[in-house]
């Protein structure tokens, strides 16, 4: 057997239920942190305003918990966040092709996505 383990607390806690769970809790939270920091750019602020890196903030919370409520036709087999992200991304590219689709199908559908794209291109 290894060395046995030491738990250190601030709190004064009387049952040992109490500090274990304690732990759990707090395990997580460095898990939720060690998650955005990788996979979804919390440490990646391009601004120094204290209000734009708030509103990072927010947002890399925010794609946080939409990735983790596994959105509708995302496998539920698919756990990481990165899994995920690339689930997303190739579900909303190939909405994007059924849309084109659809377009093209339509009378005079191809016409119209040619207009739609000459107007896209003459405002860039």
């Amino acid at each position: 057997m290894g060395e046995p383990l030491v738990f250190t607390r601030s709190v004064q806690v009387h049952n040992p239920r109490q500090i274990v769970t304690g732990y759990r809790m707090r395990w997580a939270v460095e898990l939720f942190h060690k998650r955005v920091k990788q996979n979804l750019g919390f440490e990646e602020v391009a601004t120094h305003g204290f209000d734009a890196v708030i509103a990072h903030v927010h947002w890399v919370y925010c794609a946080y918990l939409l990735l983790h409520m596994s959105p509708p036709g995302l496998s539920p087999g698919v756990q990481s966040i990165g899994d995920k992200q690339r689930a997303l991304q190739q579900g909303l590219a190939a909405k994007e092709k059924r849309h084109i689709l659809q377009k093209l199908t339509q009378i005079g559908g191809v016409q119209r996505y040619k207009d739609e794209l000459r107007q896209a291109l003459a405002g860039i």
